[in-house]
Protein backbone atom coordinates (compact mmCIF):
# COMPACT_ATOMS: atom_id res chain seq x y z
CA UNK A 1 0.00 0.00 0.00
CA UNK A 2 0.92 3.65 -0.64
CA UNK A 3 0.02 6.20 1.80
CA UNK A 4 0.74 9.96 0.23
CA UNK A 5 -0.89 13.60 1.50
CA UNK A 6 0.39 16.80 0.35
CA UNK A 7 3.02 17.44 2.95
CA UNK A 8 1.57 21.24 3.17
CA UNK A 9 -1.92 19.38 5.05
CA UNK A 10 0.40 17.34 6.86
CA UNK A 11 2.04 20.38 8.16
CA UNK A 12 -1.26 21.52 9.80
CA UNK A 13 -2.58 17.98 11.05
CA UNK A 14 1.03 16.24 11.84
CA UNK A 15 -0.11 14.20 14.82
CA UNK A 16 -3.76 13.18 12.86
CA UNK A 17 -1.93 11.89 9.79
CA UNK A 18 0.46 9.88 11.84
CA UNK A 19 -2.42 8.16 13.19
CA UNK A 20 -3.81 7.24 9.69
CA UNK A 21 -0.60 5.76 8.79
CA UNK A 22 0.11 4.13 11.47
CA UNK A 23 -3.85 2.53 10.90
CA UNK A 24 -3.14 1.25 7.51
CA UNK A 25 0.14 -0.03 8.62
CA UNK A 26 -1.54 -2.17 10.94
CA UNK A 27 -3.83 -3.34 7.70
CA UNK A 28 -0.73 -3.75 5.32
CA UNK A 29 2.73 -3.49 3.87
CA UNK A 30 3.28 -0.27 3.47
CA UNK A 31 5.86 1.05 0.58
CA UNK A 32 6.95 3.92 2.18
CA UNK A 33 6.58 5.66 5.42
CA UNK A 34 6.81 9.32 3.63
CA UNK A 35 3.27 10.21 5.55
CA UNK A 36 5.32 9.23 8.91
CA UNK A 37 8.55 11.16 8.47
CA UNK A 38 6.45 13.86 7.31
CA UNK A 39 4.68 14.09 10.64
CA UNK A 40 7.98 14.75 12.37
CA UNK A 41 8.83 17.66 10.43
CA UNK A 42 8.72 21.32 11.01
CA UNK A 43 7.15 23.28 8.49
CA UNK A 44 8.61 23.66 5.01
CA UNK A 45 11.81 21.59 5.56
CA UNK A 46 10.12 19.00 2.91
CA UNK A 47 10.81 21.39 0.52
CA UNK A 48 13.86 22.76 1.20
CA UNK A 49 16.26 20.37 -0.82
CA UNK A 50 18.37 20.16 -3.82
CA UNK A 51 16.96 20.00 -7.12
CA UNK A 52 18.25 16.42 -7.62
CA UNK A 53 16.39 15.21 -4.69
CA UNK A 54 13.22 16.25 -6.14
CA UNK A 55 13.66 14.80 -9.74
CA UNK A 56 15.02 11.51 -7.19
CA UNK A 57 11.62 12.00 -5.32
CA UNK A 58 9.46 11.53 -8.22
CA UNK A 59 11.48 8.59 -9.62
CA UNK A 60 10.97 6.91 -6.04
CA UNK A 61 7.35 7.94 -5.65
CA UNK A 62 6.80 6.69 -9.09
CA UNK A 63 8.26 3.45 -8.07
CA UNK A 64 6.07 3.41 -4.90
CA UNK A 65 3.32 3.51 -7.06
CA UNK A 66 4.43 0.52 -9.10
CA UNK A 67 5.32 -1.87 -6.29
CA UNK A 68 1.98 -1.05 -3.88
CA UNK A 69 -1.20 -2.80 -4.59
CA UNK A 70 -3.48 0.19 -3.23
CA UNK A 71 -2.58 3.76 -3.44
CA UNK A 72 -4.01 5.86 -0.59
CA UNK A 73 -4.29 9.62 -1.31
CA UNK A 74 -5.25 12.37 1.20
CA UNK A 75 -7.04 15.27 -1.60
CA UNK A 76 -8.19 18.14 0.62
CA UNK A 77 -5.13 20.01 -0.38
CA UNK A 78 -4.32 20.82 -3.57
CA UNK A 79 -0.79 18.99 -4.98
CA UNK A 80 -0.16 18.65 -8.47
CA UNK A 81 1.72 15.42 -7.16
CA UNK A 82 -1.00 14.13 -5.73
CA UNK A 83 -3.12 14.07 -8.97
CA UNK A 84 -0.12 12.76 -11.09
CA UNK A 85 0.11 9.77 -9.07
CA UNK A 86 -3.38 9.38 -9.15
CA UNK A 87 -3.25 9.21 -12.55
CA UNK A 88 -0.55 6.80 -12.78
CA UNK A 89 -1.68 4.72 -10.40
CA UNK A 90 -4.84 4.61 -12.62
CA UNK A 91 -3.00 4.03 -15.49
CA UNK A 92 -1.28 1.09 -14.15
CA UNK A 93 -4.94 -0.59 -13.48
CA UNK A 94 -4.25 0.10 -9.53
CA UNK A 95 -6.96 0.48 -7.16
CA UNK A 96 -7.11 4.14 -5.44
CA UNK A 97 -8.60 5.56 -2.67
CA UNK A 98 -8.95 9.54 -2.94
CA UNK A 99 -10.06 10.93 1.19
CA UNK A 100 -10.91 14.41 1.51
CA UNK A 101 -12.41 15.66 4.54
CA UNK A 102 -15.75 17.02 4.32
CA UNK A 103 -16.52 19.98 2.43
CA UNK A 104 -12.92 19.77 0.99
CA UNK A 105 -13.60 17.76 -2.22
CA UNK A 106 -11.34 18.01 -4.85
CA UNK A 107 -13.07 18.67 -8.22
CA UNK A 108 -9.93 17.33 -10.45
CA UNK A 109 -10.07 14.04 -8.91
CA UNK A 110 -13.97 13.64 -8.79
CA UNK A 111 -13.92 14.57 -12.49
CA UNK A 112 -11.68 11.27 -12.93
CA UNK A 113 -14.05 8.29 -13.95
CA UNK A 114 -12.45 4.69 -13.36
CA UNK A 115 -14.08 2.26 -11.68
CA UNK A 116 -10.70 1.65 -9.42
CA UNK A 117 -11.13 5.16 -8.17
CA UNK A 118 -13.39 5.76 -4.72
CA UNK A 119 -13.52 8.97 -3.47
CA UNK A 120 -14.47 9.24 -0.28
CA UNK A 121 -15.43 11.76 2.61
CA UNK A 122 -14.76 11.38 6.23
CA UNK A 123 -14.39 13.86 9.63
CA UNK A 124 -12.20 13.54 12.43
CA UNK A 125 -14.71 11.13 13.96
CA UNK A 126 -15.00 8.68 11.10
CA UNK A 127 -11.47 8.51 9.51
CA UNK A 128 -11.19 4.85 10.54
CA UNK A 129 -14.10 3.36 10.31
CA UNK A 130 -14.43 4.66 5.99
CA UNK A 131 -10.61 4.15 5.58
CA UNK A 132 -11.39 0.25 6.61
CA UNK A 133 -14.39 0.14 4.63
CA UNK A 134 -12.85 1.24 1.40
CA UNK A 135 -9.60 -0.65 1.85
CA UNK A 136 -12.07 -3.84 2.02
CA UNK A 137 -13.61 -2.54 -1.35
CA UNK A 138 -9.87 -1.73 -3.16
CA UNK A 139 -8.44 -4.72 -1.95
CA UNK A 140 -11.40 -6.48 -4.39
CA UNK A 141 -10.30 -4.34 -7.46
CA UNK A 142 -6.20 -5.73 -6.78
CA UNK A 143 -5.54 -7.12 -10.54
CA UNK A 144 -4.54 -11.18 -10.25
CA UNK A 145 -2.07 -12.10 -12.68
CA UNK A 146 -3.01 -14.36 -14.98
CA UNK A 147 -1.05 -16.23 -18.11
CA UNK A 148 -2.10 -18.01 -21.11
CA UNK A 149 -0.61 -18.96 -24.49
CA UNK A 150 -1.99 -17.96 -27.88
CA UNK A 151 -0.48 -18.65 -30.91
CA UNK A 152 1.41 -16.43 -33.39
CA UNK A 153 -1.03 -15.26 -35.05
CA UNK A 154 -3.41 -13.91 -32.27
CA UNK A 155 0.08 -13.05 -30.85
CA UNK A 156 0.71 -10.36 -33.86
CA UNK A 157 -3.07 -9.33 -33.74
CA UNK A 158 -2.54 -8.08 -30.32
CA UNK A 159 0.91 -6.24 -31.09
CA UNK A 160 -1.03 -4.58 -33.89
CA UNK A 161 -3.94 -3.31 -31.59
CA UNK A 162 -1.05 -2.36 -28.92
CA UNK A 163 1.14 -0.05 -31.97
CA UNK A 164 -2.55 0.66 -33.60
CA UNK A 165 -4.50 1.74 -30.81
CA UNK A 166 -2.22 2.81 -28.23
CA UNK A 167 -3.30 0.08 -25.60
CA UNK A 168 -1.47 -2.64 -23.48
CA UNK A 169 -2.58 -6.06 -25.04
CA UNK A 170 -4.01 -7.21 -21.54
CA UNK A 171 -5.87 -3.86 -20.98
CA UNK A 172 -7.03 -4.55 -24.91
CA UNK A 173 -7.68 -8.15 -23.74
CA UNK A 174 -9.37 -7.40 -20.14
CA UNK A 175 -12.07 -4.56 -22.11
CA UNK A 176 -12.84 -7.47 -24.49
CA UNK A 177 -13.77 -9.56 -21.36
CA UNK A 178 -15.15 -6.67 -19.97
CA UNK A 179 -17.85 -6.29 -22.62
CA UNK A 180 -18.70 -9.68 -22.72
CA UNK A 181 -19.40 -10.05 -19.12
CA UNK A 182 -21.81 -7.13 -19.78
CA UNK A 183 -23.27 -8.87 -22.25
CA UNK A 184 -24.06 -12.61 -20.38
CA UNK A 185 -26.86 -12.25 -18.31
CA UNK A 186 -26.75 -15.01 -16.15
CA UNK A 187 -23.11 -14.63 -14.70
CA UNK A 188 -23.19 -13.12 -11.20
CA UNK A 189 -19.82 -12.08 -10.45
Amino acid sequence: MYFLVSPRVVDKRQEFFAGVYDHLKKNGKMVSDLVKRLSKMKAGDFYKVPEEEGADRFKRWLVYVKKCDVVVVEVSGHSMTLGYVIGKALELNKPVVALHRKGQKSYFVLGMDSSKLQVVEYDDKNVLEVLDGSMDKAKKMIDVRFNFFVNPKILTYLDWVAMKKKVPRSVFLRELIEKQMKRDKEFRG
